[in-house]
């Protein structure tokens, strides 16, 4: 799961935020995935970091909100649940 605490962080950083952003919920949707409140916990507080330090385009929460429905927790570590949640390239 440490791969996909670095992958939100790149999701984040990939994308150019308000709070209620597409992309940060997915992104706080895809810490939902943590398999222990701490890395719950601390996956959030990544995202609301990061959240404050980019500007998500018009573009970037329609593709993120296109995302938000076919994300799946128990997905994730699969290529299709990466592709779902917006975490391969």
């Amino acid at each position: 799961m440490k791969r996909s605490l670095f992958a939100v962080g790149l999701l984040l950083a990939a994308l150019a935020s308000g709070c209620n952003s597409p992309c940060v919920q997915l992104a706080q949707k895809i810490c939902d995935c943590q398999s222990t409140q701490n890395d719950r916990d601390t996956c959030n507080s990544n995202v609301s970091a990061r959240a404050d330090q980019v500007s998500f385009t018009d573009q970037d929460n329609n593709n993120c909100s296109a995302l938000i429905d076919k994300c799946a927790c128990y997905e994730l570590d699969t290529p299709q649940g990466k592709a779902n949640c917006g975490l391969s390239r």
